[in-house]
């Protein structure tokens, strides 16, 4: 009892010491990004820290299992180096016994993690996607310039100027690049325009134009035709968000895509969170006969390959859910991974044992030999 609370403990708090470094490094290029967009006007800086706080599910997400396997090596590590793992084997304790010890802390962070793939991180993709798109003209007025450029979806809009209340644009200039690669695009000039005041439900965000022209250009024949008008109002759709696509697979529910088991996309992204938790078992059985040092060689000397170890069990996981997104694996190649995996872990700590039997057994014929004679 009171080894389990040693190593709980030890492993608990340089998980966490592991889990704010990498953290604040994820953090900061990620901040440095959309403080550059605030300071551009493509980012209200009051949906700054919403945005950051979104997105920390989908930063815990791979970076806690990373954070405990790095714990794991660091304390047990430095248990073999302080000759302590020396002291336990010989009072009677085996790696097995030592990893049975951490199975209440592993079940915990499997939970947690289970948490975060299964619900926090698609519900604060959903939430982040929906501040990108306030971002779109129809929240824009509370933060375009003058003599700017604002982009939403297949529009491209120029601004002369801006009343006080940012509740009118002035001088427009709007580019309507043709769908679906046609040959056609649309140009359109405008004294001022106004935005028009819709539920945030509606799919359409729309705009009216005053005392403009609309050019019709063909790309091919270069030759367009122009149209005066006093009003003209255009709609830009918004995002789909209902349906299951590849672009937002990963902001949809568990329980939706458990509805939608038909779709190659749908299967890879369950998979692909149902796998995740059984990364910090993999943790654990792969750290416990990697983090086994000499007193002099230090606990740093297999710290950088059984990263890289671990890293790749994770990339490994990434590329299955691209590959059966596309239809080139099954899904079923997830269990045969995982299982591939914890199997490998397992020999890698039973392996010493197995081959001391072999040879005890290959020497005890010789032995017996001996004294027979």
């Amino acid at each position: 009892m009171i080894l389990r609370r040693y190593m709980t403990r030890q492993v608990i708090s340089t998980t966490l010491i592991v889990l704010m470094f990498l953290m604040v490094l994820m953090l900061g290029g990620r901040l440095i990004r959309y403080f550059g967009m605030a300071a551009e006007g493509r980012l209200n800086i009051g949906f700054l820290f919403s945005i950051i706080g979104y997105n920390m599910p989908t930063f815990l997400e791979l970076i806690l299992p990373l954070s405990f396997f790095v714990a794991l090596m660091l304390v047990l590590g430095r248990m073999y180096v302080d000759n302590e793992m020396s002291v336990l084997f010989s009072s009677g304790q085996s790696r097995g016994r030592i990893t049975r010890l951490m199975l209440p802390l592993i079940l915990v962070l499997f939970l947690v993690e289970a948490g975060v793939s299964l619900w926090a991180k698609p519900y604060g993709v959903a939430q982040t996607e929906k501040i990108w798109q306030t971002q779109s003209l129809s929240s824009a007025f509370d933060m375009v310039k003058p003599q700017t450029f604002i982009s939403s979806g297949d529009y491209h809009f120029y601004v002369g100027s801006v009343d006080k209340d940012k509740r009118e644009l002035n001088d427009i200039y709007i580019i309507q690049q043709s769908p679906n690669n046609l040959t056609q695009d649309v140009i359109i000039t405008a004294k001022k325009a106004q935005q028009v005041l819709t539920n945030n439900n509606a799919p359409f965000t729309r705009l009216d134009l005053y005392n403009g022209r609309r050019y019709e250009v063909d790309n091919a024949s270069r030759q367009y035709n122009q149209t005066s008008f006093e009003q003209y109002r255009i709609s830009m759709a918004k995002p789909q968000t209902d349906e299951i696509t590849e672009e937002n697979i990963t902001s949809q529910p568990t329980v939706k895509l458990l509805n939608n088991l038909n779709k190659p996309e749908a299967q890879a992204e369950l998979g692909y969170r149902l796998s995740l938790p059984f990364l910090m078992i993999i943790a654990c059985m792969l750290a416990t006969p990697l983090a086994q040092v000499q007193p002099r060689q230090g606990r740093w000397l297999r710290l950088l390959p059984a990263i890289l170890i671990f890293v790749a069990c994770a990339v490994s996981i990434i590329s299955l859910k691209t590959n059966i997104s596309k239809q080139k694996l099954s899904v079923w190649s997830y269990a045969w991974f995982i299982s591939f995996a914890m199997l490998a872990c397992l020999w890698l700590n039973v392996q010493q044992q197995v081959l001391h039997h072999f040879r005890y057994r290959k020497a005890k014929p010789i032995n017996s030999l001996n004294g027979g004679v």
